[in-house]
């Protein structure tokens, strides 16, 4: 067991340490706003969360409805997750999405909040969705629950993988110039792209999940 724990890669191990990081930031947050006097005015970085919190809320409720308060923390908590592991290059620590493993645990994921905000809406009657509008339809319909998970997963991989890749090679054979070359490119590949591919794969599981609750959790309550 301790001989398997010491050869699990460096990106495990990255990726350990941003999901530390998120829980260390959400406690210590939650905290400080536990601890608010409501009559009080709020310091720049707690009024900062809370006016991103209320707004990434406003936008997941129009797209799911009541079921909100299910998707909301969860796809939040993904997409800082996405994002930090994307621009981890940054800090010179190794990318954990530009490994398959970590990217298909991730859409894996997005695959779950998507099917449970499903159940979260409808209860088990959700499940009829699979042989509508006919029985005959359930195996194509059961495949295209499954392929988001290959699509969204390659997609990240590529991405990601291929902004490693091209910076590899700027300081592989780029020599000395690379201190002038590398530092514009890692603002490129690794925060644009990476912010970009945390956006894209966060706005597809609300997508998605928008089609899977009832219209029933649009009525305004």
């Amino acid at each position: 067991m301790i001989d398997y724990i010491r050869h699990l890669p460096v990106y495990f191990w990255t990726s350990v340490l941003m999901m530390v990081i998120i829980a260390f930031l959400a406690i210590v947050s939650g905290h400080l706003i536990s601890k608010m006097d409501v009559k009080a005015k709020p310091s720049k970085p707690i009024a900062a969360i809370l006016s991103a919190v209320d707004g990434y809320n406003k936008m997941i409720k129009s797209y799911i409805g009541r079921t909100w308060r299910y998707v909301a923390p969860l796809t939040l908590t993904l997409a800082i997750y996405v994002l930090l592991s994307n621009i981890s290059g940054v800090f010179a620590v190794d990318t954990p999405t530009k490994y398959t493993s970590i990217t298909f645990s991730l859409s894996i994921a997005s695959f779950i909040i998507v099917q449970t905000a499903g159940f979260v809406s409808q209860g088990f009657g959700y499940l009829k969705g699979l042989f509508q509008p006919f029985p005959l339809l359930f195996p194509l319909n059961l495949v295209s629950e499954i392929t988001p998970i290959l699509s969204m997963a390659l997609r990240l991989f590529g991405n990601i993988a291929s902004g490693s890749i091209f910076l590899f090679l700027i300081y592989k054979l780029a020599g000395w110039f690379s201190v002038f070359l590398a530092p514009p490119m890692h603002l490129i590949f690794d925060i644009g792209f990476g912010a970009i591919q945390a956006l894209v794969l966060v706005l597809l599981t609300i997508v998605f999940a928008s089609t899977k609750v009832s219209e029933d959790d649009f009525v305004e309550e």
